[in-house]
């Protein structure tokens, strides 16, 4: 049997070792880079290139690459107290989504140039903000968020750009001004609405009144509209009682025809009180010509109402 020396079991020893490391550096030569990342090849601390999605080579034990640098939209949400034109104090809150370029230069720039983006966009943001919101009143500031949001985008878009960055988008999502501005704003609210709801009772109560007023008028033209008709149709069958009177008995004149007719009336006016259920008084003239007296009266009410029905018609 032959005998096994030392520089033997060396030798196999470094085989083994080399057969080993052999192994280890096929396996450690290839990596893999997922989408929406990208890596960074470097040899020896200097830049190589930038290793894209998929399966990728590398020198073992020479060349390095760097975690998973990811392009996905990143969201920051943050918060700057700043003043208005008046030097009322307003807590602004904002949202920014941004991502890395997917091109190898922007790559490289955002791996090498900017350790902590968030940091940095925090800093430009607030800037940003001191240099508007200083320029506009309270009111332009809650109503004119997006004016806001489109300086800062604009600001962002400018100094991120050399860091390899994109800004998708800027979101003011709250504009909130101190606790005693909002409590005066609440209070002047009220005041307002308090005039306002005044403003309308009266208008409706003047409407209320100009419309019954305008009823009354109508009811008054109605009325008085009715008693024209109404004296008219009285004349009308007067006229006709003292034309078929003056055709029947010969030698009878208007004013014999118009007295009997007022008697008549006189007499059913008379007959209609007494069957009345109401009590009452009736004064009659004395003396001999108390008849007359009144047929006299009766006589000057109807022509008195018959001038007034003539110019009803007119």
């Amino acid at each position: 049997m032959e005998e096994i020396t030392f520089s033997t079991i060396l030798f196999y020893i470094g085989m083994l070792f080399a057969s080993i490391m052999f192994i280890i550096a096929i396996f450690s030569s290839w990596f893999t880079v997922d989408q929406q990342t990208r890596r960074v090849v470097s040899r020896f601390g200097q830049f190589i290139r930038i290793a894209s999605p998929g399966l990728n080579f590398k020198i073992p034990f020479v060349d390095t690459v760097s975690d998973e640098v990811s392009l996905r939209v990143r969201p920051l949400d943050l918060t700057e107290l700043s003043y208005t034109d008046k030097g009322t104090s307003v807590t602004i809150t904002a949202n920014v989504q941004y991502y890395i370029d997917e091109n190898n230069e922007s790559v490289k720039l955002a791996y090498y140039k900017l350790a902590n983006p968030d940091s940095q966009i925090m800093s430009h943001v607030s800037s940003a903000i001191r240099s508007k919101v200083p320029h506009m009143t309270l009111e332009a500031v809650q109503n004119n968020q997006q004016e806001i949001a489109s300086h800062v985008k604009s600001i962002l878009t400018e100094t991120m750009r050399e860091y390899g960055y994109v800004i998708k988008d800027v979101l003011i999502t709250k504009a909130d001004p101190n606790e005693s501005v909002v409590a005066a704003n609440n209070e002047k609210y009220a005041s307002e609405q308090a005039k306002v709801t005044a403003e309308n009772t009266a208008a409706a109560n003047y409407t209320k009144v100009v419309q019954a007023a305008r009823a009354d008028a109508e009811a008054m033209e109605l009325h008085g509209k009715g008693i024209a008709k109404e004296r008219a149709a009285i004349i009308e069958g007067l006229q006709a009682s003292i034309k078929e009177f003056e055709n029947n008995v010969p030698g009878t004149t208007a004013a014999d025809a118009m007295t009997l007719v007022q008697f008549q009336q006189y007499v059913d006016a008379m007959t209609k009180m007494g069957t009345s259920g109401n009590s009452k008084i009736i004064f009659m003239p004395s003396g001999g010509d108390a008849v007359s007296s009144l047929m006299s009266q009766l006589t000057n009410s109807i022509m008195v109402g018959h001038e007034a029905a003539s110019a009803e018609k007119k």
